[in-house]
Formats: structure tokens, sequence, C-alpha cells
């Protein structure tokens, strides 16, 4: 029979039963106040939001105009599609450059680098994480812009140009490029340390067998440590993709912030939902019928479903790899 709990235990209970819906109260707060600001928008908007590429405001010098029961300005139209190829394609190739760079380094720390340097190496790369994003962005300006426009790109057009998408036109160091190879570098701390941490919690009699039979090192990092930790290499990259999602500020100041303009090469300027947010919300408060607040709205109601749904998914993956020990799985 269960003991009766005192009036103490009963108080700790509920408090932290509170405490522990505070996180969920404040997501679903979140999504109520962006559903609410960004319901007229969907109605005006449609699936078009979805179709087009073309965000104009509106010309405020003449009178709004009443659309499906919708105040807006005249000649208004709000499109996601360019700045959801931006956000696609800066976090594929920032996934692309992180992911094998986390994989070496990890197989590096947990083979190579002697126990007692390992954790700080660890300390070290996690470092990169408590930069500020436009520190970033002021190192990708000053610095990897010229490089790119100078050396990288020129050269990539020259010898790539059969591969399609990478032959066009040069204009500067802006666009997919700086802003894929930035987020890479602000994801390889989240990847790098979930995949290490999982590495180094692989069953120590796993490793000394597998060097008792005479495995090497390249073979101990190949069939035990990277197919050991394989579940959580999984869900480190989609909390790394989920990172590189919402990335504002850097991308923002290394992306050419275009608008109404597809790209049609690697090297072209791009926009991504998290930078168009921030570049446009201050002009869309000139709006009288608030609709470009409201449209700018939607679409951080669009970034707020596609980061959470990445970032759930990507640490249920972790939590069952650590609870249900797949991280011994070879």
């Amino acid at each position: 029979m269960r003991p009766k709990e005192s009036a103490t235990e009963r108080i700790f209970h509920y408090f932290n039963f509170f405490m522990a819906l505070i996180p969920i109260s404040i997501i679903l707060l979140i999504l109520a106040f962006l559903s609410y600001y960004s319901y007229r928008a969907i109605i005006y908007n449609g699936t078009n939001f979805f179709t087009s590429y073309l965000w104009y405001p509106g010309q405020f010098s003449r009178n709004p105009i009443i659309v499906r029961g919708i105040l807006v300005p005249y000649g208004s139209s709000f499109g996601a599609l360019l700045f959801l190829i931006g956000t696609l394609l800066t976090s594929l190739i920032a996934i692309a450059i992180a992911l094998p760079t986390s994989l070496i380094a990890s197989l590096t720390i947990n083979l190579y680098v002697p126990r007692r340097l390992k954790r700080l190496s660890i300390s070290m790369l996690e470092l990169f994480a408590g930069i500020p994003s436009v520190v970033y962005g002021l190192w990708g300006i000053l610095v990897l812009e010229p490089l790119l426009f100078r050396f990288l790109e020129p050269w990539m057009r020259d010898h790539l140009a059969f591969i399609p998408g990478f032959s066009g036109a040069i204009v500067s160091g802006s666009g997919i490029i700086a802003s894929g190879l930035i987020l890479s570098i602000m994801i390889l701390p989240i990847i790098t340390s979930v995949v290490s941490d999982t590495m180094s919690s692989i069953s120590s009699s796993v490793k000394d067998g597998a060097y008792a039979l005479g495995a090497t090192r390249w073979e101990m990092g190949k069939y035990i440590l990277r197919q050991g930790s394989k579940i959580q290499t999984l869900g480190a990259t989609l909390l790394g993709l989920g990172r590189a999602l919402g990335e504002t500020m850097a991308v923002l100041m290394v992306s050419g912030s275009v608008l109404n303009t597809l790209p049609d090469s690697i090297y072209s300027p791009i926009n991504t939902m998290a930078a168009a947010i921030a570049s446009l919300l201050d002009s869309a408060f000139i709006d009288p019928t608030n609709m470009n607040v409201y449209a700018l709205t939607e679409l951080g109601l669009l970034l707020f479903f596609i980061t959470m749904v990445v970032n759930i998914v990507g640490r249920t993956i972790v939590g069952r790899g650590i609870l249900r020990g797949y991280e011994h799985e070879i």
C-alpha cells in the first residue's frame, strides 16, 4: 500500500508539476500569438503565399482596398517561396559541411586525443556556440566574403561549371555559399557535442574486445564508434538543422537580403525566412492596414512550425537512443 504523502511532499509535487507546465504554456502562448496576428494574412494570401516569390508591400499613397473582407494596401502581394528556398539551400549546405566535419572531429577526439585533453577539446568546440551571431556575421563580411569573391567562387565557376547551378555570374561574396558556411560553423558545436558524447559512452568492454581481436584505430572508429552512434548522429543533425533554420543576424549580414528574385546559381544572393522577418519588420509598421505585419507574422508562424517539428524529432531520436541503448548497438 502506497504511504500517505505529507503536506510538504504534496506541495513539492504540485510545485514541480506547475514548473513543468511553464515551458509548454509559453510555447502555446507563442503559437496563439502567431496564429492571432497572422490569420488575416492567411485569409488574404491563401495558397499564393507558398507558390509566389513576389513580396511587395503595396502602394501606401493610394487608398487601401478590401480583398476577401480584409483591408489591404493597394497592389500588395506576399509570397514566401523565395524565403523557403533560401532557408532550405543555406541549411542543406550547412549540414553538408558540418556533418562530416563533426564526425571527423568526434572520431579524432575519441581515438587520438589523450584522455586528459579530451574534455578540454570538447569544451573548446562548445565555446563556438557561445559566440554572438553578429560576430560571425561581421567576420563573414570582412573576411569570408572577400575570400569567396576573389578566390573560391571564381575557382568553382571555372572548374565545376559542368554541375547544374555552378555556372553563373558572381556579383559579390555574399549569398548562398557565404550563408551556408557561416551556418555550418554555428551548428558544428551542437552536432559534435552530441556525437562525441555518444561515442564516449560506448562500453569500454566493447572497445577493448575490438582491440583484442586485432582492430586498428581506424577500424575501431569505422565499425564500432561510427556504427554505434548512428542514431544519435541523425538526431544531432536534426538539432543542428533546427538551429540553422532559425538563425537570423549572421545570415542577414552575409546573405545579400534580396527580394523578388529567385537564385539562378549557387553564387546568387539569397534571403531566408528569419532574415526576412528581421529586415522587413521595421518598414512594415508604416502600413496603415497592418497587413505587412500580419504577413511577416504568417512567415514567422511557418518558420515556427518547421523549426519545432525538426527540433522535436531530433531530440526524440537522441533521447530514444540513450534510453534504449542504441549507442551500444553495433
